[in-house]
């Protein structure tokens, strides 16, 4: 199978070793130099796709599917309409994505469908939640406390020409769940937990979820109902937060997310990526052993002059071209753009463990152990933010976004 990855960020990072994990030959196209996603594919093509028809269309036929790792509309249009005329199979569900990139019409349909979901203003008190509509990660989202707050914040996102989504805060545990269907088949996935660092970024996705199995029930329904009231076709991540036992759907995006599918895939052998090429390119979904094997722990580190600290996925962002290295410090596997001479580098590691106590207990060594190899201070990280939403929901208490 050769793969083509459009996007060699975060999303693309995570399609990339996945692909690479499933014996994929991986073709990566990326309109900027020394993206992340670089060091893990066969090839790597530095252009725009839809500013070069021919060059495209020569390089996307060359490969049996084409997935996007982006969020760019304009490119995803681009790619649905050509790919379709081309024959080559589009590991993507345009229409699907419609719903889930605007936050106020996936808002709609779970009030159409009566999932748990946070109220929305002015059905609740304060604190509440402002966002953008259209916008993913943390850009333009702000919490406010009082009615001066609201005002200010919604006047910025207006100003700015965002529709305007405002809803009550809403505190407890994060958790995702990944979901694929087609042809009006749906399973649901693996459950994981996310954990927040001070600056609201996922730092640490654990798999399975370890939560009450009324929590995770109603997560799973809610999952299978929203994918089968949008009618998914494809991939779609849903996103919650615990409020006492029950899950609230904080927000869905219909696209291969960063970060939960890879600890999914060392937690039980579940390959999300080989899932989806397979069920787009075979027309039907395959048969699902979603059983735990074990448990996962992936986590995001970065080595400076200030020390070795756990840190939220956006330090990944911005790195150079990854490489895959096994046994990293006692790790099983790491993604890392270091150790090298002088400067910052960053990992993300994954340790796994018979359950998620000792698969934590595999990281706090791993930490240790480079700490002490590469002379640096281990700077504990600000206690994990269960109750902190994951980066498309309510990471944005920081004003400023950070592109995917």
């Amino acid at each position: 199978m050769r793969l083509c990855v459009v996007g060699g960020r975060l999303q693309g990072t995570e399609a990339a070793y996945l692909a690479r994990e499933a014996g994929y030959e991986v073709v990566l196209v990326d309109r900027m130099p020394g993206v992340p996603a670089s060091g893990l594919a066969d090839e790597f093509h530095l252009f725009d796709v839809t500013a070069d028809e021919a060059r495209t269309r020569r390089l996307l036929s060359s490969c049996d599917a084409v997935l996007p790792a982006c969020e760019d509309l304009g490119t995803l249009q681009w790619l649905d309409e050509h790919l379709a005329d081309w024959g080559v199979p589009f590991v993507f569900h345009l229409p699907s994505y419609a719903v889930s990139s605007s936050k106020l019409r996936s808002d709609r349909l779970f009030a159409e469908i009566d999932v748990p979901r946070p109220l929305p203003w002015p059905d609740c008190g304060y604190p509440v939640v402002v966002k953008p509509s259209g916008s993913s990660g943390s850009e333009g989202i702000a919490v406010a406390g009082c009615a001066a707050d609201l005002r200010h914040a919604r006047m910025a996102l207006e100003a700015a020409g965002h529709e305007v989504v405002v809803q009550q805060f809403v505190e407890g545990p994060s958790l995702s769940l990944e979901v694929i269907a087609l042809g009006g088949d749906v399973e649901v996935l693996v459950s994981t937990a996310l954990e927040f660092g001070a600056d609201y970024d996922c730092m640490r996705v654990v798999a399975p979820a370890v939560a009450d199995p009324r929590t995770i029930a109603a997560l799973e329904d809610s999952g299978r109902r929203i994918a089968k009231h949008m009618g998914l076709q494809g991939l779609m991540d849903v996103e919650v937060m615990v409020q006492g036992l029950v899950p609230r759907v904080i927000e869905i995006d219909a696209r291969l997310p960063s970060q939960t599918p890879t600890a999914v895939y060392h937690a039980c052998d579940l390959n999300i990526v080989s899932l989806m090429v397979e069920a787009c390119v075979g027309g039907r979904l395959p048969v699902v052993d979603r059983s735990p094997r074990r448990a996962a722990v992936y986590q995001h580190v970065r080595a400076s002059a200030g020390g070795l600290e756990v840190v939220g996925e956006h330090a990944l962002a911005t790195a150079g071209p990854l490489r895959l290295v096994e046994g990293f410090y006692g790790a099983h596997v790491a993604l890392t753009d270091g150790p090298g001479p002088g400067g910052d580098w960053v990992a993300t590691i994954v340790t796994r463990g018979r359950d998620a106590g000792e698969a934590r207990r595999v990281a706090a060594g791993v930490l240790e152990a480079m700490a002490d190899d590469l002379g640096l201070l281990l700077v504990e990280p600000s206690p994990p933010r269960a109750t902190a939403p994951r980066r498309g929901a309510y990471a944005g208490l920081r004003s400023a976004g950070v592109s995917l």
